[in-house]
């Protein structure tokens, strides 16, 4: 499936769609996604990152590590609320993931987390990543875990839609061989937020949980039930 346009048709999410009105629930797993991007990076002080989708974003996390935090999106009611709510390390840049209004070798980190899956072209935004990244830079990203997609009567064009604009279903193996094609080499990979510690409501009244004791027990759920809701893999170019 692709969209005629799709940078029309995110701006008309961008409109509807509130990515600072979460249920608590919600954020708590964003938040958990964001901590796991971090502790496997692990960037320096005064780092780039780009964070491709940002959507509500994950700034209040980056800016504890003093770095430079560059959300990228589509929408322009998203970058101005990110701004609002964030420091002055924080740039927002309106772009798409097709097309990174960045230089060659230019960042050290870049997060994409969930929005592979929402890309009619997958590759074409893999090789931008690898364009822009540094050559010691890493990509951080994640994707729902061997979803099954179901289909929707989009509001805007009457035509079937993917559920929460989900194009493509990935393993670790069909992931692992798209970003190995794109020319990256991935690092590491893990298993992410169990869905039966997220549909228990248990991830949410764990949130206050060190990552390194979350990370154990989501590990031990993830091991015994195969159920993460997202995978994740660190990438070098």
């Amino acid at each position: 499936m692709d969209y005629k346009n799709h940078i029309e048709h995110y701006k008309i999410d961008g409109e509807y769609y509130d990515y600072f009105a979460f249920d608590k629930f919600m954020v708590a797993e964003i938040n958990r996604r964001y901590q796991e991007f971090l502790n496997l990076a692990n960037p320096k002080p005064n780092s780039a990152i780009l964070d491709i989708g940002s959507g509500g974003g994950g700034s209040s996390l980056i800016q504890k590590r003093e770095a430079r935090y560059f959300p990228l999106d589509i929408s322009d009611n998203n970058l101005k609320r990110i701004k609002e709510l964030s420091g002055n390390s924080t740039f927002p840049v309106n772009g798409d993931a097709y097309h990174l209004p960045f230089k060659e070798n230019s960042l050290n980190l870049i997060m994409m987390s969930e929005i592979l899956e929402h890309l009619a072209h997958p590759m074409e935004a893999l090789k931008e990543v690898v364009r822009i990244l540094k050559p010691d830079g890493q990509l951080v990203i994640s994707v729902p875990y061997k979803e099954k997609i179901s289909y929707q009567i989009c509001i805007h064009c009457n035509k079937p839609t993917p559920t929460h604009s989900h194009l493509h279903s990935f393993s670790p193996e069909s992931l692992r061989y798209l970003l190995s094609q794109a020319g990256l080499t991935p690092l590491r990979f893990s298993k992410n937020l169990n869905k039966v510690l997220n549909r228990s409501h248990i991830n949410y009244y764990l949130r206050s949980l060190p990552l390194r004791l979350w990370r154990i027990i989501d590990f031990l759920f993830n091991t015994i039930i195969d159920k993460p809701t997202s995978m994740i893999f660190v990438c070098s170019k």
